[in-house]
């Protein structure tokens, strides 16, 4: 085996980021929103998404309504409830989700980004002191169980990342992937491996490349081929957005990770 591909990462041993780190991440994150909705012009807040049926102003308001999720104790109950009487066969999480941008729906530009910078900056002081008992409460979405600490450390800096990419898309701008992708897109290496996700596929190794990339070993055991596609782009069809990822490499290697799906 070469010195090439003696540098993989085993996924497995990554590690959890701690909780300051995933502050950083967090605010990095709410910094370069800033300045994107700042950017954001007439009917670019209308532009189409990958995301279905949302428009970029509705990623906007979905996002804000994540923070007001933080934020207020009754408002995810109340929304996972409205959830499953306006969209009953929608999954339970999306359909929150969905709430969350219908009742931002029609909300003026400026509005939009004062609403984002002002329930962000409450939550993301929230997460970083709330009591360790809090972050240890857990529950199951869409088959999966998680504790909030995960949810408000990993899964919203992810989700502002993710995002970000969706706006940049829509409006035809270049993604800057910011100065922490590597260890975002680490975390999310890490998930696949740790949860279900990889499943009975063999053991590959996979270099990511472009910002955010890494060369990261998913599977156990000796690995049976090597594969190589874009850091942004393997996040893109991880999250379920893009079917059809350039991988190339060996092609045991390429179907096991051009397969892998889980939720973001």
């Amino acid at each position: 085996m070469g010195a090439e591909e003696m540098s993989a990462v085993l996924a497995e041993q990554i590690g959890r980021a701690d909780r300051p780190r995933c502050r950083v991440h967090r605010d990095a994150e709410l910094q370069a929103w800033h300045g994107l909705l700042a950017s954001i012009e007439g009917d670019e807040w209308q532009r189409r998404t990958v995301c279905d049926e949302w428009d970029v102003a509705d990623i906007a308001g979905h996002l804000i309504g994540q923070a007001e999720d933080v934020n207020r104790p009754l408002s995810f109950p109340r929304r996972y409830r409205k959830a499953k009487r306006v969209y009953p066969d929608v999954p339970r999480i999306d359909a929150h989700m969905m709430i969350q941008a219908d009742e931002h729906r029609g909300t003026p530009p400026a509005e939009l980004r004062t609403g984002f910078d002002r329930t962000w900056a409450k939550a993301t002081q929230k997460i970083s002191k709330n009591p360790e008992l809090m972050r240890r409460m857990s529950m199951t979405f869409n088959g999966y169980r998680m504790n909030l600490g995960y949810i408000h450390d990993i899964l919203l800096a992810r989700d502002l990342w993710m995002h970000r990419d969706d706006v940049s898309q829509a409006l035809g701008r270049p993604f800057d992937a910011g100065p922490y992708a590597e260890e975002l897109v680490a975390q999310v290496m890490y998930d696949v491996i740790d949860g279900p996700f990889w499943g009975e596929r063999p053991a590959v190794e996979v270099e990511l490349t472009g910002p955010g990339g890494g060369t990261y070993q998913l599977g156990r055991g000796e690995p049976v081929g090597r594969a190589a596609v874009d850091a942004v782009a393997y996040m893109r069809t991880l999250s379920g957005r893009d079917d059809a990822p350039v991988v190339t490499g060996d092609p045991v290697a390429t179907e096991a990770v051009a397969s892998c799906r889980m939720p973001f």
